[in-house]
């Protein structure tokens, strides 16, 4: 009777350990922030999809990188509205990464299909 006591106690211990690691692992975001939320991160990626950037905005660090992946079976372009950066025609699957060193909002747009809505990268601190 006692062995089946322990052996429980352990079970049951087990049990809220495996828990306890599944709660904290997959509701802590704070050590793993997303791109589009409003914490800036080192590097944030945007998908080119249906026409679309997604997400539409990112926050990045100064001196942060965002790398578009144009995942449309079309080409797509990244193109800054002021010129500061463009990444040329993206074939499907192929990607482009920038580098901003400089806080402030950037907006980009496709230059090949103007319907695409903007986006924004917003650089900071």
């Amino acid at each position: 009777m006692k062995t089946k006591i322990i052996s429980l106690a352990l079970l049951m211990a087990c049990g809220l350990v495996l828990l306890a690691g599944c709660g904290s692992k997959s509701s802590n975001n704070s050590m793993n922030p997303t791109s589009s939320g409003n914490t800036p991160v080192m590097a944030a990626s945007v998908s080119i999809e249906n026409f679309a950037f997604s997400p539409a905005t990112v926050h990045v660090k100064v001196g942060g990188t965002v790398t578009w992946t144009n995942k449309d079976s079309t080409p797509h372009t990244a193109t800054d509205l002021n010129g500061s950066f463009d990444s040329g025609s993206l074939a499907t699957d192929k990607t482009f990464t920038q580098t901003f060193a400089t806080a402030g909002t950037y907006t980009y747009h496709c230059t090949i299909h103007s319907m695409m809505p903007n986006a924004t990268v917003v650089v900071g601190n």
